[in-house]
């Protein structure tokens, strides 16, 4: 059961990083004249890396508090670097 939990709830994080960071290149708005989209590309694929270095360890660990302490973490650096990305969810989610 705590593998079935550990893959499935980084699974979710996963699709829901990639979902987000590929919204913001293939999205119907008119794109900006000088957009540079690898800054944005590059810090999503830096967080997926985290989310499947987080899960790896949690397999290998099966601690229930590791697994917390880690979902929580990237649960946090993903609303912070949504807020630099959609301004308006960082000032109306976390209060800013």
């Amino acid at each position: 059961m705590f593998r079935f939990a550990v893959v499935f709830v980084h699974a979710l994080i996963f699709l829901a990083v990639t979902i987000v960071g590929l919204a913001g290149k293939y999205n119907p708005a008119p794109p900006e004249p000088d957009a540079n989209y690898w800054p944005w590309f590059m810090m999503f694929v830096i967080f997926n890396l985290l989310v499947i270095i987080s899960a790896i360890v949690q397999l290998r660990i099966k601690k229930i508090w590791v697994f917390i302490v880690s979902v929580v973490g990237l649960f946090a650096i993903f609303l912070l670097t949504l807020q630099y990305i959609w301004p308006f969810i960082g000032v109306n989610f976390l209060g800013m």
